[in-house]
């Protein structure tokens, strides 16, 4: 466990159009042109869900702080926790977008570990999962739903993303990056209940996966109306308000995204 950090980046910084996997920080975690897209996703749905600077957050596979810079300067000192088992992913983000001072002012925590330990982290308000489970073998996705449930109060909400799959199961053993893996919504609704939780699939914006909320209690779940409503996608928009410019790029995303909310409904 540490929280050691040091000076943030030079203002104007190029970002290169790497590939995932590669060596920098932001293109490890997901295309660089996302990077921001994909921290503000997040941070904006668990606010959505009732999220407060009051409330403790747990970041698993924290990354390169894609969402966790958001979560640590919104959460009051002491209530932001990321695991993540590269080091030098956090190394980075705390030395290009946050600063060395971070630590005294908000004092997050950061663990590392490859296994989803959550011993000695206490429970959580909110659980959010970017991004694993696409690229989790079965017995991997179990352990990481075991650990959601260990950490999380008894009515907290955790928000996981997987990658659908309409007719067979990823079946391979282990870790799989940048690759992804796809399961069934049967065989993850069962997952979740075999580990003594409740889920369901919503229709928040992703470009790519389908977030879950995951719960101890079935009444923390949002009713369909919200499910329904609260979908994000405007998230993904360019900043220009002419009709033709916005219908580009990101729109074929919402597009996508409004396609995958009907079929949850």
């Amino acid at each position: 466990m540490t929280t050691g950090v040091s000076s943030g980046a030079p203002e104007g910084e190029r970002i290169p159009n790497l590939k995932s996997g590669d060596p920098d920080y932001r293109a490890f975690v997901g295309p660089p042109s996302q990077y921001d897209i994909m921290g503000a996703t997040q941070f904006s749905l668990l606010f959505s869900l009732g999220m407060r600077s009051k409330d403790r957050v747990l970041d698993i596979g924290c990354g390169s702080l894609r969402s966790g810079r958001l979560f640590i300067a919104y959460l009051d000192s002491g209530k932001y926790t990321g695991i993540e088992p590269n080091k030098w992913l956090v190394d980075d983000a705390i030395e290009k977008q946050i600063g060395k001072d971070v630590l005294s002012i908000k004092a997050p925590t950061f663990v590392y570990n490859d296994q989803f330990d959550v011993s000695g982290l206490g429970n959580f308000d909110f659980i959010v999962t970017q991004s694993i489970a696409s690229h989790t073998g079965p017995d991997m996705t179990k352990l990481l739903l075991r650990s959601i449930g260990a950490a999380l109060l008894p009515k907290g909400v955790a928000a996981v993303t997987f990658m659908h799959s309409k007719r067979v199961d990823n079946a391979a053993e282990g870790w799989f990056y940048p690759e992804g893996v796809r399961y069934r919504r049967e065989t993850i609704d069962r997952w979740i209940h075999e580990v003594g939780l409740k889920g369901t699939p919503i229709a928040w914006f992703h470009p790519r996966q389908t977030w879950w909320l995951v719960v101890h209690e079935k009444t923390v779940i949002p009713p369909r109306v919200f499910r329904w409503l609260a979908r994000g996608e405007t998230l993904a928009m360019k900043r220009s308000w002419d009709p033709v410019e916005r219908a580009r790029g990101p729109a074929n995303l919402v597009r996508a995204s409004i396609g995958k909310a009907l079929r949850h409904r």
